[in-house]
């Protein structure tokens, strides 16, 4: 009888069974997805807003720049091409300049800036070259200047073509950044007069933002949709991890595969019926029970209280109809404790119950008495799943 026995530790799981019963837990994604957009978006505030950097100030000047003749060079082609034109070639090289940041310095000073109390360190942007030599030389005449400070970065852009230079100036002061601006119109406007290079005819500023906050990298909706679908994504898999460690049989094929015995039928939770089934039942139950005299009908969670097993025989002789009342008539509902010898024995497995582990023992026990497990019921089952489950309308 059970040569098909399948240790319920070692099933595989049914996917039909499962996914049906997922639906009625599908309230589960929202509230996960919820959870999880809640959680991501405000550790993505904390780490970027309340623990995060602090906020930098940006201004940016436009200057028209004419160029002497001494700016244009020849290149292999033989052709006369612009040498000063880009961008990095102003970061990098202009604004690293030793007199202009010696001019630079001097009109802060105008400008009511003291670097030393500033704490000001004068930076390249980054991927600049090591302007340590200017920092030395600036000290050298006299000015202080803090070296493990908080960064002003300048850089230079051409827009549109080489006559256009836009100066971006980044810092966390606001007022530093006003008066850096300042500054630095015009100590570029007059870097014509005292660069020895004589690139430049003249430097113009043509405009002057006003100073505003820098536009910080917000991806807090991209944070927010990312733990939403993360935590969907691990509510699914522990809901699919906890079924497959549910030792609960929720369909008669998974409880006759597990127990090795015939399941004669199935019978539902309070007085709800299916024909069909119920035509299963009893023909199963004529063939198996019908003709022993001495019957113990035994709920796998009536332990101690005989009670369970009583209440799943009323649900049996309900389903089979009064005229079945004499053939049942030889069945007695008992407890696990009361179990002795008879003709045979029928279990009746609840719908859902996780007592795996104590309907084994039964059986053992049972076997050790010589009293034949005839088959098992499929009790309180829920009636709207099993026809799911079967397709039944």
């Amino acid at each position: 009888m059970d040569t098909n026995k399948v240790k319920y530790t070692d099933e595989t799981l049914n996917l039909r069974s499962f996914y049906l019963r997922f639906l009625k837990k599908i309230w589960i994604l929202p509230i996960a997805a919820l959870i999880g957009a809640i959680l991501a978006g405000g550790i993505y505030y904390l780490v970027t807003v309340t623990f995060g950097p602090e906020r930098r100030y940006e201004a940016q000047a436009r200057f028209h720049l004419t160029y002497s003749d001494d700016a244009y060079i020849r290149n292999a082609e033989g052709e006369r091409v612009l040498d000063w034109y880009n961008g990095a070639t102003w970061t990098n090289f202009i604004f690293n300049d030793h007199d202009f940041l010696l001019e630079l310095v001097k009109n802060l000073k105008e400008e009511g800036v003291d670097i030393s109390q500033e704490r000001m360190k004068v930076l390249e942007a980054a991927g600049g070259p090591d302007i340590s030599n200017q920092l030395q030389a600036l000290e050298e005449v006299g000015v202080d200047v803090i070296k493990d400070e908080s960064k002003i970065n300048v850089k230079g852009d051409i827009i549109s073509n080489e006559r256009f230079l836009l100066v971006t100036i980044n810092e966390t002061d606001k007022k530093l950044v006003e008066k850096l601006t300042d500054a630095f119109i015009k100590s570029l406007e007059s870097y014509p007069t005292y660069n020895e290079s004589k690139a430049f005819e003249s430097i113009v500023c043509m405009s002057k933002s006003d100073v505003y906050l820098e536009k910080a990298d917000n991806r807090m909706g991209v944070a927010i949709v990312f733990g939403a679908i993360l935590a969907v994504v691990l509510a699914f898999f522990a809901v699919l991890l906890l079924d497959a460690v549910d030792e609960a049989v929720y369909v008669p094929e998974d409880c006759e595969k597990r127990y090795g015995c015939p399941v004669l039928g199935t019978v539902f939770a309070g007085n709800e019926v299916s024909d069909l089934l119920r035509g299963e039942l009893a023909g199963l139950y004529d063939k198996y029970a019908a003709d022993k005299e001495n019957l113990l009908f035994i709920s796998s969670d009536a332990t101690d209280d005989a009670s369970f097993s009583e209440k799943d025989l009323e649900s049996v002789k309900k389903s089979l109809g009064s005229e079945y009342d004499n053939k049942l008539s030889k069945v007695k509902a008992i407890s696990a404790s009361e179990i002795g010898a008879a003709d045979g024995a029928i279990l009746a497995v609840p719908y859902g119950k996780k007592n795996a582990a104590m309907t084994e023992h039964l059986i053992s026990q049972l076997k050790k008495i010589e009293c034949p497990v005839l088959g098992i019921i499929f009790t309180r089952a829920d009636l709207k799943f099993i026809k799911r489950y079967y397709g039944i309308k």
